[in-house]
Order: C-alpha cells, then structure tokens, then sequence
C-alpha cells in the first residue's frame, strides 16, 4: 500500500509497514522429573545499540520482557546470555512507572537507593515455579532481520524490561534461552511501556493490526507473525473466541463442555472453568479437584483394542474441548494415552481390556499468581495449540483459531465411536456380505476388521 504526494515533478512512494515473522526454534529435552520430552520454542532478537543477540520464549501467560543482568552470578543465569546495559548506548534505568531514575543521567548503579525493584513469580505445569528479582530498563529491541517471509527489514522500538539480578534455579536453570518475552494483554503488565504487544504498536505507529499468530509443528518448530498473519497458512476458516476476564491480563477463553466421543463429562457443564492458553506447557493441564474423574472417564469410554497388546489409537474416542460460540478443539488419543499395560493373557485375541491410560498434566492454581479461585482455569498446552493455528487480536479482545497444515480430524466408523464397543465386538457375520475370504464386512461406509487366530497342533503316533 503507497501513499501518494505530489510536488513539483515529484511523486514519493512511502510504504506501508509490514508484519514481522519470526521462525521458531525448537529444542527437545527428557524431564528428569517425568522422564517425558518437552519441546522449548525460541526466536533471536537483538537488544541495544550496538546490538547483542539473544534467544527468548515468547509467554502467553506473561506480561513483562524478563533477561538476565550481566551483574547475575546464579547458577541460572551464567548458563545463559546475559544483557551488558553499560554496553548499549541506547539503555535507560527507569522506575516501574516508566520515568528515569534520574533525569539527568540515562543510567546509575543496580542498587542505588531509591530505585525501583521487581520481583517477578514464573509458574510453570511442567517445570515448577520460581521468581527473578531485577531492576527496570529502557532499551531498543529489534526482531525478525533473518529468515523473515513477510518483509526483509528489522523491525525496531523501544521496550521496556526487567533485568533480573537474581534468577531462581527452578524453572529457569532448565530452559534452554536466554530469556522471555510476555505477550499477556496490559493487565499482565508491570506498566504499560513493559507490554510487548502495546510497544510494538507503538513503534510502527499503530499502522498495523494489533494481531500476533502462532504457529507449531513442522521441522523448522513453527514461526510467530506481529502485526497480523498471512491467510495463506489458513487451512480454515478462522472461528473466533471471546477472551474471558480480559482485566487479568492472561488469553484465555471459556469452556462450555468438554466430551469423549459421543459423551459430555460433567467438568464444567456449569459454566465455571476457564482455559488458559500457553504452548509453554506440554500436555492439557486440568485443575487437581478434576484429575481422577476425568481420567477415570477417558479410561472407561476408550474403545479396547481387542488384540495385540495395547491400544488401537485410531479407533479410540478424541477428547473435544467446547469454547463458547460453540468452537471445538480436539485432542485425538495418541496426545492424551500415556502409556499400555497389558491384561497378562496371551495370544492374538483377547477379551476387551482397559488398557489405556490417560495423559494428562495436573496442577493446583488456586490462589497462586493472583489466578482468580472463583473458576477453574484448564491450560492448553502444546499438544492442543500444535494442532491449530492461533490468532490473537488485542483490539477486539478475541482468540481465532483454524486447524493446521496437516492436523486432520480423523473420521471414525460410527460402530467404533466411544460407547459403542458392545456393537464392535458383535459384528455381523462375514458371510452376510459375501465376503469370507478377506474377513472384511461392508456395510454401506462402515467397515469391520474380523482377526481370526488359528491354533496347529501336530503330533506323531507310534
């Protein structure tokens, strides 16, 4: 888009800015804890004139840039880059409210008395939760000079951060980045400079959406767009969410019901739970009071094999996630089975086992981080938001969403359906059809896969 003006013999073309993509790297880790892999996302930004380079996560659940100080001697943050504001010739000490500590100087010492400190809490369903304790600083941020689809320039403004001082072990001794940038709404914030969304408006004169994107999966680990999204990744049509309790600062969004196959699980059909969105936790993370109803529900309404020795995923039930407006998220099985046990019988066929077990993550955030105790905050993780591309509209307060590349619905045969496994195991017979040979029994679309075991005996007469 060009603005024209006209002089003398003189036409100027001024460019429109463009959003910013960035590409972002995943990192895959076992958990000494768990002993599961979770994957890390990070992108490279730049920080101060002249630059230095670092590797951040970009935080649902957070509202404030937080990177370690140079003058940070735990253990946390020696294993990371570490910011040098002496070094930048761009760097300001502020209070929290954005104004200099002291007017006539842009920067003074780390403790000098009077100055603002921060303490921030990090709560994490993988990790655990720990705080950094830091000061306020006013610096240049730049992003997306590499590996850009969208425009080829840096995209630059200033921004404002905690520069942590002192770094807990726990979470941060684990993450492989240096540091973190929050994307959560103002309420989120220390103030309203340190909001990343808000700043970046700000910088290209608020001539963009105020639109992030998000995208996981694939080998490159995804890639995350400011500014607005290209609809060329849509595979769907975007379905919108309102986000629920803005004023909190996080992007969630409310749960109508949650269903296994053709059941509704009495979790929130009162209207009282929330869902947090934060690619930062691995799996769907449920609220403790809901953890052994809900896994005892997924275990009884999965579908049994029948044979072998544990769970034929393509025929168990997905687990659907309603959002208000009637949107759906689906976790099919293979993201919410944690492992197969098996009945102890032997052989090809064997009798209808419950032998899978469900993976979900559990946490208590009552109470902790101001997380509000009236409703229960479910948390999608990255096994919900890798399926579906997620946009996140700041003005109008929404989520969207549409399935990604590749992230189809499997389609099941409705005898195979949860709460249909009686029907399953009393196929009609072969013959009816036809078809002895194959085993295979069509019936309009519905297709059943007969498995017969045959035992040979042999033996020698004297």
């Amino acid at each position: 888009m060009c603005t024209f003006v006209f002089t003398a013999l003189v036409v100027a073309c001024q460019s429109a800015p463009l959003p910013t993509t960035l590409k972002l790297q995943r990192s895959t880790l076992t958990m000494a804890t768990t002993g599961r892999p979770k994957n890390f996302y990070s992108a490279k930004i730049t920080l101060g004139q002249p630059a230095q380079e670092f590797h951040v996560a970009f935080d649902l659940g957070g509202g404030t840039t937080v990177l370690p100080s140079n003058i940070c001697h735990d253990a946390a943050c020696l294993e990371r880059r570490r910011y040098d504001k002496w070094a930048s010739d761009t760097a300001v000490d502020i209070q929290a409210n954005g104004e200099r500590v002291q007017a006539d100087s842009p920067k003074v010492r780390e403790r000098m008395s009077g100055r603002d400190r921060g303490t921030l809490d990090f709560l994490s369903t993988d990790l655990g939760s720990g705080k950094v304790v830091g000061n306020f600083v006013r610096d240049q941020i730049c992003m997306g000079a590499d590996g850009k689809e969208l425009n080829d320039e840096q995209s630059c403004f200033e921004l404002a951060l905690l520069v942590a001082y002192k770094m807990a072990d726990v979470p941060f001794g684990v993450e492989p980045y240096d540091g973190a940038i929050g994307l959560g709404l103002k309420g989120m914030s220390v103030g309203p400079e340190f909001n990343f969304i808000d700043a970046f408006m700000r910088g290209h004169q608020r001539a963009l959406p105020n639109q992030f994107a998000l995208h996981l999966g694939g080998q490159d680990g995804g890639e995350i767009t400011f500014g607005g999204f290209d609809v060329k990744k849509l595979t769907h049509p975007l379905e919108w969410v309102t986000v629920a309790e803005p004023e909190e600062g996080r992007w969630q969004v409310a749960i109508s019901a949650i269903r296994v196959g053709n059941d509704t699980l009495r979790a929130c059909r009162d209207g009282n739970c929330l869902a947090a969105l934060d690619y930062g936790s691995s799996l769907l993370s449920i609220p403790s009071q809901f953890s052994e109803s809900m896994e005892q529900a997924l275990e009884l309404l999965a579908v049994p094999s029948g044979y072998g020795d544990g769970c034929q995923l393509t025929v168990m039930p997905d687990l659907q996630i309603v959002l208000k407006n009637d949107v759906v998220l689906t976790l099919p099985a293979e993201d919410y089975v944690n492992q197969i046990s098996s009945s102890g019988e032997k052989g090809i066929l064997r009798g209808p086992s419950r032998s899978c077990r469900p993976k979900l993550a559990h946490h208590n955030f009552d109470g902790v981080n101001d997380v509000s105790v009236d409703k229960a905050m479910f948390v999608l993780g990255e096994s919900v938001l890798r399926r579906y591309s997620t946009f996140f509209d700041a003005d109008s307060l929404k989520v969207g969403f549409s399935l990604a590349s590749g992230s189809t619905k499997k389609a099941l045969p409705p005898m195979l359906e949860a709460g249909k496994g009686k029907e399953w195991m009393s196929a009609p017979d072969a013959e009816e059809d036809g078809n002895v040979k194959t085993g295979i029994v069509s019936n309009k679309d519905k297709t059943v896969i007969l498995l017969v075991q045959v035992k040979l005996l042999r033996s020698k007469t004297l």
